[in-house]
């Protein structure tokens, strides 16, 4: 599972020191998390996702999405594979309440297990370099008519000073993803009524140059594509 120099530095990044830091914070998370749930919240009402359905969460990291899904009334078990991010999230279901279940796996090779009525891949996919492989594993995992929601950043991510610096310093894999080749490797994978959304914009402050950056974001988005916009999809797996 671990033959890849990228997994193996993503595990051995989340060293004892770091986990324990993000654990000993407030709450953990940040404003712009709440507008990317906002988001998703959108896609489950558009694909009409009734509660009590199960779901994966497949790159949960710490955690958030899998016990807002949980929250919002779905069966969740969020899958990773750090095992550190796993032992944070549980923790902090523990600390809410929460129904939500983490495992440790990668998202090429996913444990066997009942097929479920969707999957979230949020923020996940551009730390693989065989997305293909990812897509076809997700699916095999879903029932027939089950839903595929993604998020990922545009190829735009490629370029971004943050992205480059993990790629030098942590020896991640952080790509950015072409619409044209993600919507391909879906629809390969066995999806098809593919659906995009658009997130809203970050915060800001001031209605000089913050109202017109976010203006920009916007309509570049929707355009073609711009800096920290992310792609947002919903698929269906095919009957």
């Amino acid at each position: 599972m671990l033959g890849d120099a990228h997994k193996r530095a993503e595990v051995e990044s989340r060293t004892a020191e770091f986990m324990e830091h993000e654990a000993s914070k407030p709450f953990g998370w940040s404003p712009l998390h709440f507008i990317e749930w906002a988001t998703v919240e959108s896609m489950l009402e558009t694909i009409r996702l009734p509660p009590h359905s199960k779901f994966l969460d497949i790159g949960c990291g710490s955690g958030w999405t899998s016990l807002f899904l949980a929250e919002a009334g779905y069966e969740v078990i969020g899958y990773d594979l750090v095992p550190a991010n796993v032992e944070l999230a549980r923790r902090r279901a523990e600390r809410w309440g929460s129904s939500a279940r983490f495992e440790i796996a990668d998202m090429e090779d996913l444990p066997a297990g009942d097929l479920v009525d969707a999957v979230l891949l949020f923020q996940a996919l551009h730390h693989t370099a065989r997305q293909h492989v990812a897509l076809r594993a997700i699916g095999g995992r879903l029932r027939p008519g089950g839903w595929l929601l993604l998020s990922e950043p545009s190829w735009l991510h490629r370029f971004s000073p943050e992205a480059r610096a993990t790629r030098r310093e942590a020896g991640w894999m952080e790509r950015g993803l072409s619409l044209r080749r993600l919507r391909r490797d879906i629809r390969e994978a066995g999806f098809l009524e593919i659906r995009r959304f658009f997130g809203p914009t970050r915060p800001y402050e001031g209605r000089g140059r913050g109202f017109v950056w976010q203006l920009a974001r916007l309509v570049g988005a929707n355009v073609w594509v711009a800096p920290q916009a992310h792609i947002w999809l919903a698929a269906r797996r095919r009957e």
